[in-house]
C-alpha cells in the first residue's frame, strides 16, 4: 500500500509521520529560525525559544504516535527527520555563511536531542491513549474483556 512505509522491517503509516513532521518542522521553522534569529544568546528570550522548540518536537512526536496504526514509537522518531535536516542546513549556513564557529559535536547532539524529544512525545501519547499493552508490541490492540 502507498500509505505505509517500511522502515527497518517495521510498517509505519506515512500520514502519521507526515502529520507529526509538519507539527515539529513548522514549530522549528517559525520559532527556531524566525524568532531564534531575533533574540540574543543566553538571555531569557533565548531560553524561551529553546523551550518552545522542545515543546514542538515533543508535540510532533505525540501527533505521529497518536495517528500511527502500528509501531507508534517508530513513527514518532521518524517525525523528527525533517527537523534534523533543517538543523544540518542551519549549521552549514552558520559555518560557511557568517563564519561563526560551530562545535564539532553540535550537529550530532542536536540530532540525538531531536530524536529523543520526539520519542518522549510518542511515549506521552501512548500514556494518554491508556492502552494496556506495550508501545513496542507489534500486534494490534486487544479488546477489553468484560466480566
Amino acid at each position: 500500500m502507498r500509505s505505509l512505509l517500511q522502515v527497518f522491517g517495521r510498517t509505519v503509516n506515512r500520514r502519521a509521520v507526515l502529520r507529526g513532521a509538519l507539527v515539529s518542522t513548522g514549530t522549528a521553522l517559525v520559532v527556531g529560525v524566525a524568532a531564534g534569529s531575533l533574540v540574543a544568546e543566553r538571555t531569557a528570550a533565548a531560553y524561551a525559544v529553546n523551550g518552545l522548540l522542545f515543546a514542538g518536537l515533543i508535540a510532533g512526536g505525540a501527533v505521529a504516535s497518536a495517528h500511527a496504526t502500528g509501531h507508534p514509537l517508530t513513527a514518532a522518531v521518524l517525525s523528527s527527520g525533517p527537523v534534523m535536516m533543517l538543523a544540518v542546513v542551519v549549521q552549514l549556513i552558520r559555518r560557511f555563511g557568517s563564519g561563526e564557529a560551530v562545535a564539532p559535536l553540535g550537529l550530532p547532539l542536536v540530532m540525538l536531542l531531536a530524536a529523543s524529544l520526539a520519542t518522549l512525545g510518542g511515549v506521552l501519547a501512548g500514556i494518554v491513549r491508556k492502552r494496556r499493552r506495550s508501545l513496542l508490541d507489534t500486534e494490534m490492540p486487544r479488546p477489553k474483556k468484560r466480566s
